[in-house]
């Protein structure tokens, strides 16, 4: 009786924070469009699915929307303590409802685990809706941009338990998924213009041979993050991702370590730590060719950078 009071006190947080999020969905795709995200596709499969997909799914939603509102709950409680008296007591405010709001995320949750009845339904508006037990959470990231990296954390824990290529590829010819824990060594070069960093057809020249320890780490973090987001867009090209790569574009992800590699306009994107490839604005669309040449498995021209116009050449 006490939980489902807690429940019906929470009706009204419950919609407050739904239409809060409600905006957050942009640029997801309408579902009767002809362009679907890969989510898009793997919720609309999964709608129609048994009941422990569409339970498994819901779970790994809520907890990673609950981890969502216990950052912002965090942030605010941080941003609080340098603001004056008055700009405190809205900011902790704003953190008591998270957390009151994420409260009722986690009852959702354990009635997912307890077995209550739940279904997911995309509306035409590309809205995500979780029904658990007769009650709805939409499943929204609070913040617009960081929509498209809660729902790639998502697929990405749902996929490690699921065969999520049989939910999401447009076509039935599957084909073998690279080793995405691939380790690269690169090769050096030593020229009459400086040492040479060399991996898979691209190159980076550097003007001289001091610090080269330090250059040895850099190129080789260097070659391992464009090695890995070459993986990481064969696997959505395998998936029926559709890469515009005029549009390729990275950005942080408050509070974590990874970065989000927004791929199309439809919102798919991919996560993972590229530090040096965010740090360079210009070094994404520099590489786009051969990142496009080697996922579609051809051979990739050789692409010479520059590590002075970098910032790379350690003096």
């Amino acid at each position: 009786m006490r939980r489902a009071s807690l429940l019906a006190a929470s009706s009204v947080l419950l919609v407050t924070f739904c239409c809060a999020v409600a905006s957050s969905t942009e640029g997801t795709v309408v579902p009767g469009g002809q362009e679907r995200s890969r989510f898009v596709r793997t919720v609309q499969y999964v709608q129609h699915s048994c009941v422990d997909d569409r339970a498994k799914f819901t779970e790994v939603a809520l907890t990673q929307l609950i981890a969502v509102y216990m950052a912002e709950a965090d942030l605010a409680r941080a941003d609080a303590a340098h603001k004056e008296p008055a700009g405190r007591g809205k900011l902790l405010g704003w953190a008591q409802a998270v957390d009151q709001y994420t409260n009722q995320l986690l009852l959702l949750l354990d009635d997912v685990e307890q077995g209550f009845p739940v279904s997911v339904r995309l509306d035409q508006q590309g809205l995500l809706t979780a029904f658990v037990a007769d009650r709805a959470v939409i499943l929204g990231h609070p913040r617009a941009a960081q929509q498209s990296a809660y729902e790639m954390r998502v697929l990405t824990e749902f996929c490690n338990v699921h065969d999520c290529q049989r939910m999401s590829v447009a076509t039935s010819q599957a084909q073998p998924i690279p080793d995405a824990d691939m380790r690269v060594a690169p090769l050096w070069n030593f020229t009459a213009g400086g040492p040479v960093c060399i991996y898979d057809a691209i190159e980076v020249q550097f003007q001289n041979t001091q610090n080269m320890p330090i250059k040895r780490g850099l190129c080789a973090a260097l070659m391992q993050e464009i090695a890995t987001v070459a993986v990481e867009l064969a696997w959505q090209g395998r998936h029926g991702v559709v890469i515009d790569w005029a549009a390729l574009a990275i950005s942080a992800t408050p509070g974590r370590l990874e970065h989000s590699v927004s791929l199309n306009k439809v919102g798919d994107s991919v996560l993972a730590q590229l530090p040096l490839l965010f740090s360079n604005a210009s070094l994404l669309a520099d590489i786009s060719g051969w990142l496009s040449a080697r996922t579609g498995g051809k051979t990739p021209a050789v692409i010479r950078l520059n590590a002075d116009d970098y910032g790379w050449e350690i003096q």
